[in-house]
Parts: structure tokens; C-alpha cells; sequence
């Protein structure tokens, strides 16, 4: 089934309004890490910079779910992107060199708040501009162009710093917020939700999410599955700048290169899937994602050619970005619209906490310099899917 003519036009202002954001992202993210690190103390600012968004986020994350619920999603995407633009012309134009380390620290946490609230609307929102059967596609629609402006966007940031300058560059950083947000303002609503009548605090809101996923066992053993995968995922995250070292002298460009392969690839395979994969096989999509992983430690101690591990890289990203893709897919389709929000509020904030503690915890057991890391973690991967999917049928069989 394709996408119909309002549809399209809906798909259409979203990637494009997605890809936008994405590079405005980098733009920012570029301009201010460059010149934070050319400071005096830029190893200080620069985790500051980093970790303020983080602790902002787990904060803000559940108060964007509840607006998701309750307030017009659209509403919501559009006005935070407009502001975010607002807020980064601001920076360029009027704050003098004197408070500008302090302005770049205050803008970047207000648009974490942003973010934490237009999150959370962004993905429910979704549903109601296309059908549920078309989510997957327009996710994976959103996933390959993501991958595209990963690989070009930090090399097109660059130019335009420093042919243009951080000022310029952060002028066109708030113009790509707004043209963002104004892209967002014209999407046409097809599907309206509607928001509870019953007032309640916002404690109880949230509460009342908990207690729809504990109801929800299949989406709640989806989200915690997910959760896991990231805390292992930071496992990868950590080592990977250390490739050079555990292979050869350059092995990190090749291995970035081929995540960005396998994410692109997984993207397009992902848009081939017509129908929306159950639990049970987004948990083996993990259990072959490490298998790659695991083996590529060996490969090249057999044969000593960076070939295979970058073969193996790339398979696992592979993996890794068709998981991504129908794990959104399938929150966005199964969870009810009236909680749905608030479930990606929870999933985002669940994100944010396991990937800091998988991080510090592989980094205090692991040797980030030794090859054989990537078979542990690609073990892990498997164990942990597999666990998963026999939890997941002993709960099928109790509801049975």
C-alpha cells in the first residue's frame, strides 16, 4: 500500500523539515565544540557544555510526554523549533565576546529544554499525519537521511565556519530551526487526538503512563530490551575511538565510515519490510547484530587485514539501524495515542540514564585498547536478545 497524495506532502515536509534540524544540530554542536576547545580550560567548558544537557533532559523529558498528551503535538514541534531558532540568532548577533562562553552554555540547556519538549510530540505525531502502516516507512525515510547528513554535515559545518565564521554559522544554524519549525506548522492533520477531559496533576499523569505499560507487558519488555541495548551500545561507543590501537593505525576512520554505511544500508532494507515486525524479531535482529561483532577480534588475528572487522562493522550497523527504525515503528503503532507521549518521554528518559552508566561501567571493566572487547560486548548482545525472547514468549503464554 502506498502513501496517499496527503500523505506524501506530510512525508515530504517532515524528512525534510527532520534534515534540516539534523544539520542545524551539527552546525551548532561544531561551531560551539571548536571554540570551547580552543579555551584556556576548553577540557572543563567543554564537559560542561556536554553533561548540562543530560541532567536538563532527564528533567524535562516527562513534562514534554505530558504536553505531548494534552496540547496540540504539532503546536508543540513547531513553537520549540522557532524559538531554538530565535535563541541561536541571538547568539550570533547580540551577545558580546565578554559573556559569550556563559551565553553558549545558558542557550544550549534551553534548547535541551526544547528538544526535551518537542521530543517526545515529534515521535507521537506520527500518527496522525500518516496511517499506522505507513510509520515504518517514513521512519526509515528519516533514518536515511540522517545517516546522509552524519556523514556530510560535519564536513559542510566546517566549510561554512570557517569560510563564513561562528557567527555566520550560528545565524544559519537559527535560520535552520525556523525553516524547520515553519515546515513542521504546515503539516496536514489527519488523524486528530484527542486530549483528556479529566484534569489531573502531573504526577498522576505520569503515574497513569507507568501503569499503562505494566498493563502493556509486550511494549514494557520492548522498552526495557531497548534500554539494555543501549547500555551495552555505550560499551561500543566507548571503545570504537580506540580501534586504532586494537587494530590497525586506521582504523577508526575506516570503522566510521563503514557505520555509516551499514546505518544507510539498514535504512533502505528497513524500507523494504511492508509489515510491521513482531517483539520476537526485534529481539533477533540484536541476536545477529553481535554475532558480526563478535567474530571480527578473530578475523583479524587470523588474517591480520583490517577487511573483515570493517565488513563485520558494518553488519552490525546494519543491524542496528533496522532495530532503531522498527523499535520507534513499533511504539508508534502499538502504544495507545493517549499515552504515547508519555511513553516516549519514559524511553527517551531511560536512554539518557543507561547510556552514562554503560559508559562508566565498560569503561571500568574493559580495556578499551583490546580487540577482544568487541567479542565480549558481541556476545552480550546475543545473550541479552536471547534472554529476551524466551521472557517474551513465557509472557505470551501466560496471556494465552
Amino acid at each position: 500500500m502506498k502513501l496517499n497524495e496527503r500523505e506524501l506532502a506530510n512525508t515530504v515536509k517532515l524528512v525534510t523539515s527532520n534534515s534540516i534540524s539534523k544539520l542545524g544540530d551539527i552546525l551548532f554542536d561544531y561551531v560551539n565544540s571548536v571554540w570551547l576547545s580552543k579555551l584556556g580550560n576548553g577540557s572543563f567548558w567543554m564537559a560542561v557544555y556536554q553533561s548540562s544537557e543530560t541532567i536538563v533532559s532527564v528533567f524535562v523529558n516527562f513534562i514534554g510526554g505530558i504536553l505531548s498528551d494534552t496540547k496540540q503535538r504539532k503546536s508543540i514541534i513547531w513553537i520549540c523549533d522557532i524559538i531554538a531558532g530565535l535563541l541561536c540568532i541571538a547568539l550570533a548577533v547580540f551577545v558580546p565576546s565578554i559573556w559569550l562562553l556563559y551565553a553558549i552554555i545558558a542557550v544550549n540547556i534551553a534548547l535541551s529544554v526544547l528538544s526535551s519538549i518537542r521530543d517526545p510530540a515529534y515521535k507521537a505525531v506520527f500518527g496522525e499525519i500518516v496511517r499506522k502502516e505507513q510509520i515504518g516507512r517514513v521512519n526509515s525515510l528519516l533514518e536515511s537521511c540522517k545517516q546522509t547528513i552524519k556523514v556530510a554535515g560535519p564536513v559542510l559545518a566546517m566549510v561554512i565556519a570557517k569560510f563564513f565564521g561562528s557567527k555566520m554559522a550560528l545565524l544559519l544554524d537559527g535560520l535552520t530551526f525556523i525553516i524547520s519549525g515553519l515546515l513542521i506548522r504546515q503539516l496536514d492533520i489527519l488523524f486528530e487526538t484527542e486530549p483528556p477531559v479529566a484534569k489531573q496533576s502531573n504526577f498522576s499523569k505520569i503515574k497513569d503512563a507507568f501503569k499503562y505499560l505494566l498493563a502493556e507487558k509486550n511494549i514494557l519488555i520492548v522498552i526495557v530490551f531497548a534500554s539494555v541495548i543501549n547500555f551495552i551500545l555505550a560499551g561500543y561507543e566507548l571503545i570504537l575511538p580506540f580501534a586504532s590501537f586494537a587494530f590497525s593505525k586506521n582504523a577508526y576512520a575506516f570503522f566510521l565510515t563503514a557505520e555509516s554505511v551499514g546505518g544507510l544500508l539498514g535504512a533502505v532494507a528497513s524500507n523494504l519490510i511492508r509489515k510491521e515486525l513482531s517483539s520476537k524479531y526485534l529481539f533477533w535482529i540484536i541476536a545477529v547484530a553481535g554475532l558480526p561483532l563478535a567474530v571480527m577480534s578473530l578475523l583479524y588475528q587470523v588474517s591480520h587485514w583490517l577487511f573483515g572487522p570493517i565488513i563485520c562493522i558494518t553488519l552490525f550497523n546494519f543491524c542496528v539501524s533496522v532495530f532503531n527504525i522498527q523499535f520507534m515503528t513499533y511504539i508508534q503503532t502499538n502504544a495507545d495515542m493517549t499515552y504515547i507521549g508519555r511513553v516516549f518521554s519514559i524511553v527517551f528518559t531511560a536512554a539518557i540514564i543507561f547510556v552514562p552508566l554503560g559508559s562508566f561501567f565498560f569503561q571500568f571493566v574493559m580495556d578499551v585498547k583490546d580487540s577482544v572487547d568487541y567479542l565480549w560486548l558481541g556476545g552480550l548482545l546475543t545473550f541479552v536478545a536471547g534472554l529476551a525472547s524466551v521472557i517474551y514468549s513465557l509472557n505470551q503464554r501466560r496471556a494465552e
